[in-house]
């Protein structure tokens, strides 16, 4: 799948997520890793977790964004175009 259906495929879950339901986004080549999910105000929550710097326990690893949108330039900026797409 080329990179920019990738983020068109990414930007149609993104704003179909229910409360209930995540994203995890995942490194094809390296132990990255990003959980994304919508709280009750609509605000998506994106965990990152980077098994290589150990930042895994760190809380500064959550950041809020309010729209789809933001929430694809913060993968672009950790993933770059490498990265796979699953729902839970």
């Amino acid at each position: 799948m080329n990179s920019g259906r990738k983020e068109k495929d990414l930007s149609k879950k993104l704003i179909s997520l229910d409360l209930d339901e995540g994203i995890r986004i995942e490194h094809q080549s390296q132990p990255k890793k990003l959980f994304i999910n919508r709280n009750a105000c609509g605000n998506f929550v994106a965990q990152f977790i980077d098994k290589e710097k150990n930042q895994n326990s760190e809380i500064n690893n959550i950041q809020y964004f309010s729209s789809d949108v933001e929430v694809l330039e913060y993968v672009k900026s950790r993933f770059n175009k490498n990265f796979s797409i699953s729902l839970y």
